[in-house]
């Protein structure tokens, strides 16, 4: 069973999401040999195909988690694809879920994931229609806004202008939009990655009610970890994601910037000289995404913090640095 739950911002507030990973057939691009060079979400998907009944059974069981229990709540919904692919989740299906869930008082906020070409109008308007007093957010992976790195680094499928079609449709549907973005796809250098993650933040802020700044990991059988293995690419810094972050939130104090810095202080997560000191580092961004509060990690120790400056000031590669 993949859910659980964790401290997190609830529309605005501090509370509680329930992560539920949904076991749905995965992304369809990754089927055609066509996922994104950094993801290895969809082979967790089922070899056996669950019946969309058994889907809204999955759903109810990982609801007991917080039945009983003080809110507020958000759930987030995961399907390592798209939420809104017919060929995942039938329309009828989908409207099963959304009405179990308008029955939870203490659910304020309701996510779901889809790549831009599968956000529909009618669709999302429908599940908008069923849950009108929560804070219902659909989350589009643009990752960046420069169309040839999420060509040559990402294999997105998808250009700038796909999001910001699949947002405006959003938003005329009723419910809101979450925005992901990644801090340093490969063939950046350290400062080339800030800065990358900066100006996608600026283009897309106006489609935009909540960014969520996903640092990279290093997930098995991708491109990333073959580049990973030969020392070609190294995961953010978390300096990197700390800058970032006190910068959106100072750039944009009214939207809703968030991070949950998976791995952080292991080699495969993003890391500064991987000391205990990192894994602070990362429960200070958690802490900050739950609370909006940038004094988590604007008083940071600056640990490691020069040669992070030394990198970033002479746009260094990974493959130049001398230690990782």
């Amino acid at each position: 069973m993949t859910y659980w739950t964790s401290e997190d911002n609830v529309a605005g507030k501090p509370g509680t999401a329930l992560f539920i990973i949904l076991p749905t057939i995965g992304c369809y691009r990754f089927r055609i040999n066509q996922a994104c060079y950094m993801c290895a979400y969809p082979t967790a998907a089922p070899r056996v195909r669950w019946s969309q009944d058994a889907i809204v059974d999955y759903v109810k069981e990982a609801l007991k988690k917080i039945e009983g229990k003080n809110g507020p709540f958000a759930v987030r919904m995961f399907t390592s694809g798209s939420f809104l692919d017919n060929g995942e989740l039938k329309p009828e299906t989908r409207r099963k879920i959304f009405e179990i869930l308008a029955d939870f008082d203490d659910v304020r906020e309701i996510v779901i994931e889809s790549r831009s070409e599968l956000v529909r109008y009618d669709a999302v308007k429908e599940l908008a229609e069923i849950v009108p007093d929560k804070h219902f957010e659909v989350a589009i992976g643009l990752e960046t806004a420069n169309d040839d790195i999420a060509d040559v680094s990402i294999n997105k499928g998808n250009t700038f202008e796909d999001f910001v079609k699949a947002a405006e449709t959003t938003h005329e549907a009723g419910a809101k939009v979450k925005t992901y973005l990644l801090l340093k796809p490969i063939f950046l250098s350290e400062r080339d990655g800030i800065e990358d993650a900066k100006e996608g933040i600026i283009k897309a802020e106006p489609y935009t009610d909540t960014f969520s700044i996903n640092i990279t990991d290093i997930q098995k059988g991708t491109l990333y970890e073959r580049l990973w293995e030969k020392r070609e690419y190294r995961p953010p810094w978390l300096w990197s994601a700390v800058e970032v972050l006190v910068w959106a939130k100072k750039r944009f104090p009214n939207k809703r910037i968030l991070s949950d810095p998976v791995g952080a202080g292991s080699k495969r997560g993003p890391h500064n000289c991987l000391t205990d000191y990192d894994r602070t580092i990362g429960r200070a961004i958690k802490k900050f995404s739950a609370t909006q509060d940038l004094s988590h990690i604007e008083n940071l120790k600056p640990e490691c913090l020069e040669r992070w400056e030394y990198i970033v000031e002479n746009g260094l590669l990974d493959w130049q640095l001398l230690t990782w």
